[in-house]
């Protein structure tokens, strides 16, 4: 699956306020509830878009097949760096192709929308704590 990473630029005015053992637990804290909240999105949007597909089945011909929730209770957070890098996926061996899509199938993303949306309030509340 592509990586979808994010950084934070111009961190100068951060870097020194994590000098600060307060503010190194406020920065994990912000780290851990946003990997969580990236989480809960996601799985929220794989339960939208993952609505179940049509197979070819021998003698039956197309049948409707519900899907099993298994890409969803696979993603996980993973906390790294001491607190300060947070990795959520799901680790199906077929999710890739549900969110980019294939030749034959149209893409399903749920992960980078949930990223999208998640970034924006990730970056709005590292902000918070440069300017507290």
């Amino acid at each position: 699956m592509p990586r979808i990473s994010m950084s934070v630029a111009d961190t100068e005015k951060l870097s020194r306020k994590l000098q600060g053992g307060q503010y190194q637990r406020k920065a994990r804290r912000i780290v851990k509830r946003n990997g969580a909240d990236l989480s809960d999105k996601t799985k929220s949007n794989m339960s939208r878009v993952y609505t179940g597909h049509y197979e070819w089945k021998k003698g039956r011909g197309k049948v409707f097949v519900k899907p099993t929730g298994a890409t969803s209770k696979s993603v996980t957070v993973q906390i790294k760096n001491g607190g300060y890098s947070a990795s959520v996926g799901a680790h199906t061996k077929y999710s890739p192709y549900l969110e980019m899509g294939t030749r034959f199938m149209a893409k399903r993303p749920a992960l980078i929308p949930a990223f999208r949306t998640q970034g924006q309030i990730f970056i709005k509340d590292l902000k918070g704590l440069m300017n507290d």
